[in-house]
């Protein structure tokens, strides 16, 4: 495989002139936004949607991140970009509200896409998977870019730019799939799969304020002062896991993605140049008197707001020279940094990461037995609010989480199908359905109890079967209360 570039941006804010500037610089790096999209093509970004939550807690990208990516490309002059992700919970139009990333696309008349319907879609070149149920919006795309968010996750380690793709899966299948791929082993190298069927063109990654702890929803918010972007999204997590003093080796998603070929984990195939985004933000403006976000003029390296700000000569056309002008060939080029020098320099080793584990490069990292010894979700019964949502998203057939049955006052649980079975006992049954006005069903013993059905006790919180529990973690992931963790 050939070698790979990541772009390091060093910031410490949320300031969108910032950003947009830094974001612009770095992809002008990489031979510019020209190089990636035809202004002609559906673009969908893709940003990382999980639940319903305000930017400051971290959970999706933020707003000023994914803004700086729909200016780049109105100012280029891409007029067909949507915008979308398939979330865990809630609506896509509510975590884009929640999130404020809504507001940055009506900003730049950028459309929902359709993520709520689904297309099957055939992949016979799939190595662990050769189907997949995306989201419609992603089979309408020509071009895709990955706006992912620097997070912990309870089953790869870490979520960055190689398990950003799984917001391509439409609603509940994503859930259905921890059951189809049971371990981080195998689900690495399906979501490997789908990178390689729909080929994102460019991958930016939010670490200005990260996730660590708890992720990728209950975790705890921690500036690591950084904007990634890159074609290589194993080259991308690479740097993220040493950036957090992680061993690649131990993450399941960087492994399984350079063993498929979608990108590489050896420093010695990945380029890092470096941008130092508050340096030089504080530097244009003292040096030439003007706040960057004015319009361009000659020699600045920041853009004007938008395009009906620009001077007329600056729009985009299709002639040679503004495309060039595009690709930023007056631009300072980014200096060269290795990851040794970026560690140091923005380097958090006591960032709350899991650690644990083997490393993954030998043949029995393929084994279910991994699964076996994989932390447990656990509930923490002071935090839990019995919502049920746990139950609700766990994949697993009859259910390895399930609100507790019904308790007669001598404890003992109530069992009709017994009861039917000892003589005399019929009259007393039809009793119970005249009282409460329901017929009684009898139910097989092996059937499991969901947390609709009228004999379980929503007034207590949920339990494992940790028999089958199959510790995809998609309970804690949803729950909104933070009151599950992996121990």
């Amino acid at each position: 495989m050939k070698s790979s570039q990541v772009i390091c941006i060093k910031c410490s804010d949320y300031d969108e002139e910032k950003i947009y500037s830094a974001i612009r610089q770095a992809v002008n790096g990489l031979g510019g936004i020209g190089a990636f999209v035809q202004r002609d093509e559906k673009i969908l970004v893709k940003p990382n949607f999980l639940a319903p939550n305000p930017p400051e807690k971290a959970v999706t990208t933020h707003p000023a991140v994914a803004g700086a990516v729909f200016r780049l490309l109105s100012e280029y002059g891409c007029a067909r970009v949507s915008y979308g992700d398939s979330p865990g919970l809630g609506s896509m139009r509510s975590v884009a509200e929640k999130s404020g990333i809504a507001s940055e696309a009506a900003r730049y008349s950028v459309a929902e896409a359709d993520m709520s319907h689904e297309v099957f879609t055939l992949y016979d070149e799939g190595i662990t998977a050769k189907s997949f149920y995306f989201c419609r919006g992603v089979t309408e795309a020509d071009a895709v870019i990955s706006v992912s968010k620097m997070k912990t996750h309870q089953l790869e380690k870490i979520t960055g730019a190689v398990k950003n793709v799984y917001g391509f899966i439409c609603g509940a299948r994503k859930a259905a799939g921890h059951v189809s791929y049971p371990n981080a082993h195998v689900f690495a190298r399906m979501l490997c799969d789908i990178h390689r069927c729909v080929k994102p063109r460019l991958h930016i990654m939010d670490g200005i304020l990260a996730m660590e702890g708890n992720g990728p929803g209950s975790g705890d918010p921690v500036p690591m002062n950084i904007i990634m972007v890159s074609t290589d999204p194993v080259a991308m997590d690479t740097v993220f896991a040493r950036l957090i003093y992680l061993d690649p080796e131990l993450v399941p998603t960087i492994v399984m993605g350079e063993n498929m070929g979608i990108g590489n984990c050896d420093f010695a195939k990945i380029s890092l140049r470096f941008i130092d985004a508050d340096a030089s933000y504080s530097d244009q403006t003292a040096v030439s008197g003007k706040n960057p976000a004015d319009p361009l003029i000659a020699g600045d390296s920041y853009a004007f707001k938008s395009p009906d700000d620009a001077p007329a000569d600056s729009l985009p056309s299709d002639d040679a020279s503004a495309s060039e002008n595009m690709r930023g060939e007056n631009m300072p080029s980014a200096d060269i940094i290795t990851i040794d020098e970026l560690v140091a320099l923005l380097g958090n080793p006591d960032f709350n990461a899991d650690r644990t584990g083997k490393k993954l490069h030998i043949l029995s990292a393929w084994s279910d037995i991994m699964t076996t010894f994989a932390k447990k979700p656990v509930i923490d019964v002071k935090k839990c609010v019995k919502c049920g949502i746990c139950v609700e998203h766990c994949p697993v057939p009859g259910k390895a989480v399930n609100f507790p049955e019904k308790e007669t006052k001598s404890g003992n649980v109530v069992n009709l199908t017994e009861k039917a079975a000892k003589p005399g006992n019929a009259s007393k049954l039809t009793e119970i359905e005249a009282k409460s006005g329901k017929a009684v069903s009898f139910p097989e013993k092996t059937q499991p109890q969901h947390s609709g059905d009228d004999n379980s006790d929503r007034s207590r919180p949920p339990v494992y079967d940790y028999s089958k529990c199959i510790r995809c973690y998609c309970c804690q992931e949803m729950c909104p209360q933070s009151a599950i963790t992996a121990k």
